[in-house]
Order: structure tokens, then sequence, then C-alpha cells
């Protein structure tokens, strides 16, 4: 009987969850925008993992784990909805549902060894060994996935060559889709749970990623001893320098996890081979540095955001990792204290991701006093300031932002304040899912970006059409980031053109009275476009003419 009413829950929340995500991917507006997706989405999958602990302490346990939830959603919802803008915007709150699936994921394995050992003093071995079911229970749950919709594909692809069209759009519409993916999961792991192979299956993926780390070893020491050669302007280039990192970090601390266990044995028999893999962790405190260093860069450039908030909580939270395991290597307490320091790095989390569904802590809190203090200190520019941002992503805080602001005494500060306003959340929303600015954002950076030759400017015509070809130029944020320079470009000489140069691109229009059309294109790293000039930029004759071959003209590229 108790595994019937087992069964009974775990399809029924399966269903409630798949619904409810169904009907928010499909209504994306009013009420529907503010479902409390954390409880939606952590609470059935407490509750799968869980299940075999059937029982009060498991009702308590998910209980407890949703009025938390409950509780975050609320100060959330509270935070970021502001009056003028109401339901019908709420700004993406990713980062926080990455935050509370990491703080649930890692406290799970403690709490599901309390129900099971009616305990409080528990041996970290159990609780990683807990942690590591938790892991491959979900790993299989992927592969049936990924199963499950390969033959839904095909046998949707065989539903369209007899002419069926309708059952393929039937399964694919997301509140099909959704509930059909949660039951999958939800009987994938209930019928995982019954059968022990799963934690032998565990334990020889763990040997086989435990083997991984003295290769890795080597890429990682190999990456670290060449970097004061090629120096860091690189790694910035790729304006991904922040994730690469971090992910190196996460993957050091998983294979080091899978390695070494609970600290009581090793993978690695070979004394050499042992060595090898513990000098990855010595590289993890580089990576730590490295990170600080990048955020703190791009913070300084453009100041907080609330995304920039959540970089900087991986950055600690992995920081944390990597020194406490470097800091045990150095000490001579590795392996030994890897439980030590799993423990401490989880409960920061759980305390840091606490204090961030607070005001102490709160993203959105955080980046409006800092977007204000760098607009009334000087840092930034009037006219470079995000008011829009400010309005519909920073929620409370934001609003709070700008009704300071509307009391300052620089009319262009009123000024940028009054055309956020202006934005209706209508206007603003169609602005995101098409993924550019506001029309009236987009006509702000035009009219603010820097001109050459100096005393030259767009005409009206120029300007609308800049503003209604926006993804030509990039689709930039600021008015900081293009630069205009009027110049011809064209070996006839009887072409006007204007250059629109941006960071890694430059656009370059023929001019016809009011009118542009654009005609070429060059990219490149062309750097901030604070330090580019008029003087620096010119014409050359090419080094090669084109070739006619046919009827098509060919252009000569010199290597």
């Amino acid at each position: 009987m108790k595994d019937k009413n087992r069964y009974v829950c775990v399809i029924v929340t399966a269903l409630i969850q798949g619904l409810l995500l169904g009907i928010y991917a499909v209504i994306r507006e009013g009420v529907m925008l503010c479902l409390p997706i954390s409880v939606i989405l952590l609470v059935p999958f407490a509750f799968w993992l869980s299940q075999e602990h059937w029982g009060r302490r498991l009702f308590n346990l998910i209980a407890g784990l949703t009025a938390v939830l409950m509780l975050s959603w609320a100060y959330r919802m509270w935070s970021i909805n502001s009056a003028d803008i109401g339901l019908y915007y709420v700004p993406s709150q990713k980062g926080e549902l990455m935050r509370l699936s990491m703080a649930v994921f890692f406290l799970m394995p403690f709490f599901q060894c309390r129900i099971a050992t009616w305990s409080w003093r528990i041996p970290y071995s159990e609780i990683f060994f807990q942690f590591c079911r938790n892991v491959f229970l979900l790993f299989q749950a992927s592969i049936v996935i990924v199963v499950f919709w390969g033959l839904l594909v095909t046998a949707g692809l065989l539903f369209e060559l007899v002419g069926l069209t309708g059952i393929p759009l039937l399964l694919f519409n997301p509140v099909i889709a959704l509930p059909l993916t949660s039951v999958t999961i939800a009987i994938s792991i209930t019928v995982a749970i019954k059968h022990p192979g799963i934690d032998s299956l565990g334990r020889w993926l763990l040997s086989v990623f435990a083997w991984l780390l003295p290769f890795f070893s080597v890429l990682s020491i190999i990456f670290v001893i060449y970097l004061p050669f090629s120096g860091l302007q690189r790694l910035w280039s790729t304006g991904q320098a922040s994730t690469l990192i971090i992910l190196l970090q996460f993957g050091t601390i998983i294979l080091a996890n899978a390695a070494w266990l609970d600290g009581n044995k090793t993978a690695f028999e070979n004394k050499y081979v042992n060595i090898l893999a513990q000098s990855s962790l010595l590289c993890l405190p580089v990576y730590t540095g490295l990170s600080i260093y990048s955020v703190s860069l791009r913070i300084m450039q453009y100041g907080l955001t609330v995304d920039r908030v959540h970089a900087m909580f991986l950055v600690v939270i992995t920081g944390i990792w990597g020194i406490g395991y470097s800091v045990a290597l150095l000490m001579k307490h590795w392996p030994s204290w890897i439980g030590r320091v799993n423990m401490t790095a989880i409960m920061i989390l759980a305390i840091i991701t606490s204090a961030m569904n607070s005001p102490l802590l709160d993203p959105f809190r955080l980046a409006s006093q800092n977007q204000l203090s760098r607009l009334q200190s000087g840092e930034i520019l009037p006219e470079d300031f995000d008011y829009i941002y400010t309005r519909f992503n920073l929620g409370r805080y934001g609003s709070h932002v700008l009704s300071e602001l509307s009391k300052s005494e620089s009319s262009r500060v009123r000024q940028g304040v009054e055309s956020a306003l202006s934005v209706t959340p209508q206007e603003y929303l169609a602005s995101v899912r098409n993924d550019m600015p506001v029309k009236r954002q987009r006509e702000d950076i035009i009219m603010n970006a820097k001109v050459y030759p100096e005393g030259r400017k767009l005409t009206s015509g120029q300007k609308e059409y800049l503003v209604s070809h926006w993804r030509e130029i990039q689709n930039i944020k600021r008015s900081n980031e293009i630069v205009f320079v009027f110049m011809n470009v064209s070996s006839s000489g009887d072409q006007h053109n204007l250059l629109a140069i941006t960071r890694e691109t430059g656009i370059i229009y023929t001019i016809y009275g009011e009118s542009l059309v654009k005609s070429g294109q060059i990219s490149g790293e062309f750097g901030p476009m604070e330090t580019v000039r008029d003087s620096m930029i010119r014409t050359v004759e090419p080094q090669y003419k084109d070739i006619v071959i046919g009827e098509r003209v060919y252009h000569v590229f010199s290597e």
C-alpha cells in the first residue's frame, strides 16, 4: 500500500510540475510571470530523489523546503515588482534559480541521511555517497529523456510522412511536452531507486572520472605556466574569460572528488600519478585570482548588474573550494580534509544564498546602489546611464533610484528619467523578445554617439534608418560603444560613405541624400570606442586589383 501511494504521489507531482511549466512557457505575461518557478522545479525533484524514505520525516522535509522557497519567492516578488509596471513584466530570475538549485542540491544529501539514520551526527562518507547517488539518478534520468524524445521525434517524422501532422504539433506543444517530460523523469528515478545497480554504476563512473584528473592536470599546468608569456589580453578578448575559468575550476573540483571520494581512499596507487593529480589543486587559487580580476574589471568598466552579482557569487563559491583544497594540500592534510572543505563551502553557499534572497545582499539592491553611485560620482556621463535597465530590470530598488534622479539638478539626468518613464511595459517586453533596446533608447544612443569629423552631424533621415536597421550595427547598448565617421571609401570617388564602427565590426553605408544603403562591412578587434578618433582612420589603395571571372567580381584578400 505504501508503494502504491508513493507511485501515485510521484506521478501526480510530475503532472502538476509539467502542466505549470507548460502553461508558463505558453502564457508569458500577467500573473503567469510570477509563478514560483523555484518551488515548481525543486520541490518535486527533492521528493523524487528522497521518496525511498517514505514517511513523516520526508513530508516534514518537503514541507520545510517548500516553506523556505516560498518565503524567498515572496520576497523576490516584492522586490522586483514596482508600482508602475505591475505584473506585466518580470525581470529574468535565471541567476536566482541557479543559486537556489545549487543550495538545495548540495544540502539535500545531508537531510536525506538524517531521515535514513534518525541522527544529526552523520559521517561525511554517507553524505558524499548519497550526493553521488543523487547525481547518478539524475544522470540516468537525462539518458532516458534523450532516448524518450528521440523516439517521439522519430514517430513525429513518420506521422508527418503519412499526413498526420496534427499529432506532432500536439506532442510538441509545451502543455503536453513538459508534463510528458516530467512524468518520464519521475518514473525513471523511481524505477532506478528500486534497483541497487545504480550504486554500482555510480562507483564505476566515479572511477572512470578519477582517471581523467591526471590528464586534466597536465592541461591545467600547461595553461597556468604559459599564461605569463601569452598575457591576459588574449584571454579577455574572448569575452567569456570568467565563464571559461569558472568551468575549469568546477571541472577540477568534480574530478578531485571523483578521485579521492570521501577522503579515505584514492583512485591512484602510483605515487607519481597521485602527485600529478594533486598538482591540479594548486592551479585553483590562480583560477580564482583570474576570475576575480576578470569580473572586477567588468564591474569597474560598467558597474554592477544583477548578472554580475551572480557572477561574483560563482567566483566566491568556487574560490572557497579551490583555496580550501590547495591549503589542505600545502598543509599536508590532503585528502583527509576534503570533507571539511566541502561541508564548509556548502554551508557558506547556503548562507550567501539566503542573504541574496533578503535585503542584505539582494542583487537588485546592490546593482541599483552601485549604478546610482557611479552616476553621482561622475564615473559615467548622464547620457551613458541605462535608465531603462534601471526601471525595468532592477524592480522596486530601480524605481527608487529613478525617483531620486528625477530630483537631480542636471537637466540631462531628468531628461533620461523622463525618457525611461515614457516607455510602456508592453513596448519594453516586445524589445526583450526581439533582443534589442526599445526605440526611444535606440534614438538616444544614436543622438549621443560621437560623429567625426568634428562638427558633422547625422541627418534625421540617417538617424531614422539606423534606428530601424539596428541589427546591422550588432545591437549595441550604449552610445559610447559606437563611433560614426563620414569619409569616402569608394575607389571611384563619386560616392559619399558613412562608417559605423563598434568594438568588433564596422558597417559601411553609401549615402543617398537623406537615406543610407548598407554597402560593405569590415570586421576585427577595434578596441574601446573611447580611444577611436577620425585621425586614426584612413583609406589606402588595395594591394591587388579585383578579378573578374565570367560575370562575377572577386576581391583578393592578402595573407
